[in-house]
């Protein structure tokens, strides 16, 4: 017997196609859904569901299928084959124009186990990779700071670093992770963003992220150096996705002395 919810009752985690018998004996295909929370219910076909369904690739008990699901994401059909089949392909989830075709899907026929989510992947990669922070070079070393003196910071530069990771529906990402920048705050309200070039930032004599104090201060001044990341990622062959990532930073307590002339006699 088949069940109905009212539209507004759940969502649905999943739903795919399974094969029924009739009062009569004969078979028939329905549409089978996992409630989000636990219970699973039948309708008569996927017009029937009372939520608006999204598709969504995932693995059954024969491999890689698809299925749909009430949480939206970058997923789209492109077309739709007589056997239940689709090509699904990947958009920026913006206009929902194609970024890339990824493949085709049979449907699910048991309950699946979602695809990988790939921008959650990129930045579970990306996290686990965006960790070291820059480690500063300061000439004068801290201590020996004077107004007036030019304080010459050298701050090394990651290699830029590619991956590609593929998941269980046979999906490849691509990745590109880079410091983009190095931005320095003096500590005395100045701060300079430079080139991440390892030769500009080489610090004394021949490096560009140089700064004079003019004043002693009242207290240490505090140097923080911070690599800008830049990360981005795409579904292999498709438009790349910028991934907001947040900096990494060192902080160096930095006293600055004053040379004071005295006359004597």
């Amino acid at each position: 017997m088949l069940l109905a919810l009212p539209a507004a009752a759940a969502s649905f985690s999943a739903c795919w196609v399974a094969t029924e018998l009739d009062r009569y004996g004969i078979e028939q295909q329905i549409t089978r859904c996992r409630i989000s929370g636990g219970d699973i219910v039948d309708y008569a076909s996927d017009n029937s569901v009372p939520d608006q369904l999204y598709p969504q690739p995932g693995t059954d008990l024969d491999g890689a299928c698809w299925y749909y699901t009430s949480r939206s994401g970058y997923w789209v059909i492109s077309d739709l084959y007589a056997n239940g089949d689709v090509l699904l392909g990947y958009t920026d989830g913006t206009d929902g124009s194609f970024a890339v075709i990824v493949g085709r899907f049979p449907r699910c026929t048991s309950e699946p186990t979602p695809a990988s989510d790939p921008e959650g992947d990129a930045w579970s990669y990306v996290t686990q990779y965006v960790h070291p922070p820059p480690i500063p070079e300061l000439n004068p070393v801290p201590g020996d700071g004077i107004t007036g003196l030019d304080t010459y910071v050298a701050v090394p530069i990651p290699d830029d670093h590619t991956a590609q990771l593929t998941d269980g529906t046979g999906t490849s990402l691509d990745l590109f992770i880079e410091v983009s920048a190095v931005i320095v705050d003096w500590g005395d309200g100045e701060v300079s963003t430079y080139p991440a070039n390892t030769t500009l930032l080489s610090g004394y004599p021949d490096g560009i992220a140089t700064h004079m104090y003019e004043t002693k201060g009242d207290h240490d001044y505090v140097i923080t150096v911070s690599y800008d990341w830049t990360a981005r990622w795409r579904v292999a062959g498709g438009a790349w996705q910028a991934l907001d990532v947040p900096n990494t930073s060192t902080s160096v307590a930095y006293p600055v002395s004053e040379i004071i002339s005295v006359i004597t006699d």
